[in-house]
């Protein structure tokens, strides 16, 4: 729709000219859109949640028809679709105040705080198919959900079959854990090479730490 609504305009003028009046252009037939589109949303739902609310008072009054009872079903329906609109609209708005404002310590900043505070509550929790907004039960129950979605099963454990994973001998795994000999360690030494960079202190590995290490065998 942008698109070829943004093609349709033709303007005379310089490059600069012809954008400013193009994007105020668009801004006016974006509204008109919107308008035939979604309406106002705000007061769709209150005629949806009042058309309800009769319906209730005349289900308390007298038992509702079929026709009744399929009409409150299709408005459910259309209050569900219209707070997703509303929550997608303020959702695009909220974006649009975080580019612009950023994280300052603002009175949007807090709204925005308290609000997926608010939207992020657990009030209450359903047991034994009775609501209960009890802390301790709400607790119970969340931590008690928790633990049996990732709780191990042997169910889901994978299986690779006959696939044989190289492994080491018994000989070298005992080799592992042997006491190092005087040979190991003057072959380890003798294999260094006195270039290497000097440690911390200055020193390299020829003038300090193998004096160390062969007065630590001859003792």
């Amino acid at each position: 729709m942008v698109k070829d609504t943004w093609n349709s305009y033709l303007v005379k003028g310089n490059s600069i000219s012809k954008f400013k009046h193009k994007k105020k252009c668009l801004k006016n037939d974006i509204k008109v859109w919107n308008w035939d589109v979604f309406g106002c949303l705000d007061t769709n739902k209150k005629r949806i949640v009042k058309e309800i609310e009769d319906l209730d008072v005349q289900d308390n009054n007298i038992d509702l028809g079929e026709t009744a009872k399929l009409r409150r079903m299709e408005l459910f329906s259309q209050l569900r679709v219209i707070d997703k609109k509303i929550e997608s609209l303020y959702r695009k708005k909220a974006r649009a105040n975080w580019f612009k404002h950023g994280d300052i310590n603002s009175k949007y900043y807090h709204f925005v705080i308290r609000w997926r505070r608010l939207k992020n509550e657990v009030k209450g929790v359903e047991v034994g198919n009775q609501w209960c907004e009890d802390p301790n039960v709400v607790r119970r129950e969340v931590r008690n959900m928790f633990e049996n979605r990732f709780k191990a099963t042997h169910d889901c454990r994978v299986s690779l079959g006959s696939v044989v994973f190289k492994s080491l001998s018994v000989e070298v795994s005992l080799s592992m854990i042997s006491d190092v000999t005087n040979e190991e360690v003057k072959e380890a030494i003798w294999q260094c090479e006195g270039s290497k960079s000097p440690r911390p202190d200055g020193l390299t590995l020829t003038s300090l730490s193998i004096t160390r290490i062969l007065l630590n065998m001859m003792l």
